[in-house]
């Protein structure tokens, strides 16, 4: 088995019941590696960390079980699989008969991994439904039961009752991994309802409003014209309302029909108007089969490429064989197992012509269709090319693939990425699989005119260049991007002319130090996705605060967040900028809910004001370090400071305190290490709103561009977005 599972056990375990507790687990199961997905690990190595984690815990295995299912669930949704899991399908039988198709672009990555499988019942409905189950690794039914039954609370408010009706072995192949575990669940869905909403209505014309328009005339004959046809084709015991003999019955199920179909009725011809020439040359690639396997009818293109399936005793084991799913015989039984499952059928090349004989073996993938009135199975498919190289290697043409095939808007996508970015690597231009050195190219350019024989020529050469020079252009601006977001932005400016800077003293600088109140306990008792999420919505509005005081972010090391003022260029109002800075800071985390209480954020703050030694460290990664007394000095207000407010030194009390800002003194704090001095509390800005420190307008204030006059020299050759705050701010640092 793939280190994914095991890996995602671990995560459960530390997450619901401690890292002490999977230090035990792991010590009594000699596990003290990290699992990688790309390794494989004994399968009993699964079940042994299941059966210790039970014992360890005191809990039963069913629903241990079903936890972990549940837990795999959100974890696959928070770890690059949202967006597909949110846009899967509708309702929870929809979701079910999908799965397999998101499987099948996994087995890829997991080349030898063969994937479960999962099929409803065709009379299966979005509230009641029966699930088969395949898997060839036994007992990890109740992991699925979890598994469903949390994704259709998430998804679809839905409420699952899942009872197991049976569980068999069945082999589909004599082959490894061919034996299968096949579970059928049986399945109630109910609506989760508000607890103040009304009870959902029996049936459509129970509702309260418009009762007598939900339901239209014309919807309830449609239905009963079906219902007629059924009756005449099938016989009286065919019909739904058979069962029910009263004239109320009757409207209840044909309401219900209405109220399942939406209010749609089909129309289906009674009989098909494409003659059978057009249909296989509209489904090149298709393949009609009866129960014995024998192929009834064919594409066009298959066809042509095994001339001898035209034969009418010809067997689909002689001309495919099944790659997807894996594992599997290509077997009629074994087709209606599956029949949800996308299938993956490779050509076999003593049957292809023989100028295929040197070339990759064709797949074509598609979906099975039972034909329920005679009995046949049809195939309908495409060729399975997942890139240019794929097919060209087969010596293919995009001509060669059907119209309606969604795989050529697929590589012409990918052929529009490739000219857009012009396969631009470094300095380099990729045409025709050759490097052609950027440099070389522009001094060739008045060449290639000259020697070129028409306009078209030239202009190609015109837009090679243009493309190159744009491509230079964007990756410039991605390195300075880059080197603005971890430096101050005139030594970013030093580092990209290729110049080293010197470390320096500054005699007089102000830095913050910041946290959140309660964090180990948030990171104790919340998901690791809500704590990132917290962060990453705090850290993202303090960014933007610094720029609008034009502070500097020096580090962020968990809900630690150190910010500066002074340095690299000196400035003259530093203490005000950090005190907006952190008053700012106050607002923006009361935006903010804890996920652990529902409370807002409270942060602690403190601020000293004194020298620093800066300089740029440098390595493969540059970094800006401060290191000095009034670095540690700020830590230790913050540490002895009080939720939600933010303590002060002295230096920096009098560096601010005739500047427009409400203090209240604290009196003597002893600090650790330290002797006790007098500190002092900043509770507002008199001089400007909430909203006017975080940047925000308001009352219709005008919004202008501010920056530190000593910073505008550094303007040249930067791409820094300006940034904004009220007039009443910028007014304090002029």
């Amino acid at each position: 088995m793939y280190g994914q599972l095991n890996e995602t056990l671990k995560k459960f375990i530390v997450e619901r019941f401690g890292e002490n507790r999977w230090a035990v687990i792991a010590k009594q199961n000699d596990v003290n590696e990290v699992f990688t997905t790309e390794d494989r690990y004994d399968d009993n190595l699964t079940n042994k960390i299941i059966d210790a984690a039970i014992k360890e815990l005191d809990l039963q295995k069913d629903p241990f079980m079903e936890m972990f299912g549940e837990f795999l669930f959100e974890h696959l949704r928070h770890h690059g699989y949202e967006e597909l899991i949110r846009n899967l399908a509708n309702n929870v039988l929809e979701f079910l008969q999908n799965l397999d198709y998101v499987q099948s672009y996994l087995k890829e990555e997991y080349q030898d991994y063969v994937m479960p499988h999962f099929r409803c019942d065709d009379d299966s409905v979005a509230d009641r439904m029966i699930l088969h189950y395949f898997s060839y690794r036994p007992g990890y039914q109740r992991i699925v039961m979890g598994f469903i039954r949390e994704a259709a609370k998430s998804l679809y408010r839905m409420e699952l009752y899942i009872d197991i009706i049976s569980t068999t072995e069945e082999t589909v192949s004599s082959n490894h991994h061919g034996v299968r575990e096949h579970v059928t669940f049986s399945i109630v869905a109910k609506q989760i309802l508000d607890k103040m909403s009304d009870p959902p209505p029996t049936f459509i014309a129970q509702t309260k409003k418009h009762g007598e328009q939900q339901i239209l005339h014309e919807d309830v004959e449609a239905v009963q014209r079906k219902l007629n046809e059924i009756r005449k084709e099938f016989g009286e015991e065919a019909l739904p309302v058979a069962k029910y003999k009263s004239s109320r019955a009757k409207w209840r199920a044909i309401a219900k029909i209405s109220l399942l179909s939406r209010g749609f009725v089909p129309n289906y011809p009674e009989e098909i108007s494409i003659n059978p020439r057009m249909f296989i040359e509209v489904f090149p690639y298709h393949v009609i089969f009866n129960p014995s396997m024998k192929v009834h009818q064919s594409g066009i293109s298959i066809q042509q490429l095994m001339p001898s399936i035209r034969n009418r005793s010809s067997e689909m084991k002689d001309y495919f064989l099944l790659r997807y799913p894996r594992c599997t015989d290509l077997t009629f039984d074994n087709i209606q197992r599956f029949i949800r499952s996308p299938f993956i059928l490779e050509m076999r090349r003593e049957r292809m012509q023989k100028t295929w004989t040197k070339r990759p073996p064709l797949l074509i993938k598609g979906q099975m269709f039972h034909l329920r009135d005679k009995g046949f199975v049809f195939f309908v498919a495409s060729p399975y090319i997942r890139t240019w190289e794929d097919l060209e290697a087969r010596t293919m043409k995009l001509a060669d693939l059907p119209m309606w095939d969604a795989t050529r808007d697929f590589l012409l996508s990918d052929m529009a990425f490739r000219v857009a970015s012009g396969q631009y690597y470094g300095h380099f231009f990729l045409d025709n699989n050759l490097l052609v050195n950027a440099g070389d190219m522009m001094n060739s350019v008045g060449d290639d005119e000259k020697d070129a024989g028409n306009e078209k020529e030239k202009g190609n050469v015109r837009i090679k260049w243009i493309r190159v020079q744009r491509d230079l252009e964007n990756e410039s601006h991605w390195n300075d991007r880059l080197y603005h977001a971890f430096l101050p932005r005139p030594l970013a400016v030093s580092i990209r002319k290729g110049e080293i800077p010197g470390a320096d003293f500054y005699p007089e600088v102000t830095a913050l130090f910041c946290d959140v109140v309660g964090f180990i306990q948030l990171v104790a008792n919340c998901k690791p996705s809500d704590v990132i999420a917290v962060l990453s919505s705090l850290y993202k509005k303090f960014d933007q605060l610094t720029r609008v005081h034009d502070t500097y972010r020096v580090e962020s090391i968990g809900d630690a967040y150190f910010v500066v003022s002074g340095t690299p260029e000196s400035q003259t109002h530093h203490a005000e900028r950090v005190a907006n800075t952190a008053l700012g800071m106050l607002v923006l985390g009361n935006e903010i809910a804890c996920p652990l209480y529902g409370e807002k954020i409270q942060l602690r703050i403190g601020i000293h004001t004194g020298s620093l030694v800066c300089g740029v460290v440098t390595s493969r990664l540059p970094r800006f370090i401060v290191m000095g007394e009034t670095a540690v000095m700020a830590s230790k207000l913050e540490s002895h400071g009080e939720p939600g407010k933010i303590h002060i030194s002295p230096t920096t009390y009098n560096a601010i305190c005739e500047k427009g800002f409400k203090i209240e003194s604290r009196g003597l704090t002893e600090l650790r290490g330290m002797a006790s001095v007098e500190t002092y509390f900043l509770v507002k800005n008199e001089r400007a709103t909430d909203d006017a420190i975080v940047g925000r307008p308001s009352g219709g204030q005008k919004v202008t561009n501010h920056k530190a006059k000593s910073s505008s020299k550094t303007k040249e050759g930067m791409n820094r977005s300006d940034t904004e705050c009220s007039d009443i701010v910028a007014f304090q640092y002029k």
